[in-house]
């Protein structure tokens, strides 16, 4: 029977927001307490908001790169919880708990030891003042590393099992601290004898903030026995080599992915450099506007990966197919209706980041393209979400190298080494990323042997 594309299946669509604007909340929220740092940062100085957000750069690389790592957790967690088997689902968080922790302690280790050589690999050329205050802002960052990847882990675990709210009110209820903790520590409390810290204070208050993080999120696990996935000291703690091997299955190629996908974001931007203060502006406005756009796509991309991985453990697959194409239709109209929104506000919306006459009429030509690119956006990520469910990672890990280095960095950089277009060769290098990637991952969705997929 032929499937119609345009009719919604009104049942599977409720699932699919129900799960998603949680996570769509929860990155909006991040996004804003990101503002506001950027914002205190700017009360303390210029050299406060280069150093700090040199070295957010770094550990927003890490972020998606840990990301990607725990995609293995969730799709293994969403397989097992929908074959029924929740005493499994928690050996699962267990293991990834223990890989969680070995590998945040040694990058905590190894970023605390070498940080001086870290930062001047990516920052090498800053102004000494800046690179200093850098440096005492990573060395205190580095030691809340094991919190950060359990952090991650344990919130992927969560949305694996279904959960996407528990992650959504425990990050709100942290970023509240996480503000609070940074106005006190960076400008002191007199009445409370606390000194003012300056860009220390808001180390420590991140610290603080992660470590209070992490520790809710477990206190959760073990005491909300109403959650779908929880722990308690019963369970099974033993090591189990050939769970943790079923989970960095998936977890590794995602790590990659990302890491190709994050180096890639990195040079283009260093060619982007090389085009002028001007062009490297323009970049970051365009790209701050089209991450308003990618927040409601992120949060179908999650909920796509928990419904198609727990189908799968059913196996369901008339099911996981169903969940895969609602969500893709749901988030290609958002993404249809955001990129209009896009186009007709795209000046107030650039000025909003700069007042240069230069850099807001360099970067509407950026904005507008994203605009058009939207719901290519959503085809890219939502077919991605339902192959990494499946377990076809590797192949998302291949295209992703092949859509963004081959079509994006390298056609950049060749069009504007050639014809000298500046970020006209960007733009073009954008528009064939998208639309290669967009027709790989739906055509292998289309053809339906991920649904068969063993992990």
């Amino acid at each position: 029977m032929k499937r119609n594309v345009f009719k919604l299946d009104k049942k599977s669509d409720k699932e699919i927001i129900g799960l998603a604007w949680p996570s769509i909340l929860e990155q909006l929220l991040e996004m804003m307490v990101g503002m506001v740092s950027t914002i205190l940062m700017g009360r303390i100085g210029t050299d406060a908001v280069a150093a700090v957000g040199m070295v957010n750069m770094l550990v927003g690389f890490l972020q998606t790169v840990f990301s990607g790592l725990s995609i293995g957790t969730t799709v293994i967690i969403a397989r097992v919880i929908g074959e029924g088997n929740k005493t499994e689902a928690k050996r699962a968080l267990v293991q990834s708990m223990y890989m969680a922790l070995f590998v945040g302690v040694f990058l905590a280790a190894f970023g605390r030891i070498f940080s001086v050589n870290i930062l001047k690999i990516f920052f090498g050329g800053s102004d000494i003042k800046v690179f200093n205050i850098g440096i005492s802002y990573f060395n205190i960052i580095a030691f809340n590393l094991p919190f950060f990847v359990l952090d991650i882990i344990i919130s992927g675990a969560m949305r694996g099992a279904g959960d996407t709210k528990t992650p959504m009110v425990i990050t709100g209820i942290v970023n509240v601290i996480n503000v609070i903790l940074n106005c006190a520590l960076i400008f002191g409390v007199k009445p409370l004898h606390i000194p003012a810290l300056g860009v220390v204070g808001s180390a420590i208050a991140v610290t603080i903030s992660r470590i209070i993080a992490v520790t809710i999120r477990t206190i959760v696990l073990y005491a909300h026995k109403g959650l779908k996935l929880n722990l308690s000291f019963k369970d099974d703690y033993s090591l189990r080599p050939q769970l943790m091997k079923r989970i960095t299955k998936i977890g590794v190629p995602g790590f990659i992915e990302q890491a190709v996908m994050q180096g890639g974001f990195l040079v283009l931007e260093v060619i982007i450099v090389t085009m002028g203060t001007v062009a490297m502006a323009s970049y970051q406005v365009g790209i701050n506007v089209n991450s308003l756009a990618f927040f409601p796509i992120f949060g179908f991309a999650i909920a796509n990966t928990t419904l198609v991985g727990q189908s799968l453990g059913e196996r369901d697959y008339k099911k996981s197919e169903t969940y895969a194409h609602e969500s893709l239709k749901i988030a290609m109209i958002a993404a249809f209706i955001i990129g209009m929104l896009m186009i007709i506000f795209s000046r107030p919306l650039a000025m909003l980041y700069s007042s240069d006459p230069k850099v807001i009429n360099e970067s509407l030509g950026l904005i507008r393209t994203f605009a058009i690119l939207e719901p290519m956006l959503a085809i890219l990520n939502l077919c991605s979400a339902t192959l990494k469910a499946a377990g076809d990672i590797m192949y998302v890990m291949i295209t992703s190298f092949i859509g963004l280095w081959t079509c994006r960095v390298f056609v950049s950089f060749a069009l504007n080494k050639w014809l000298g277009i500046g970020m006209t060769a960007v733009m073009i290098g954008i528009f064939f990323d998208f639309s290669s990637r967009s027709v790989m991952y739906l055509r292998r969705m289309k053809k339906g042997k991920w649904k068969y997929l063993k992990v």
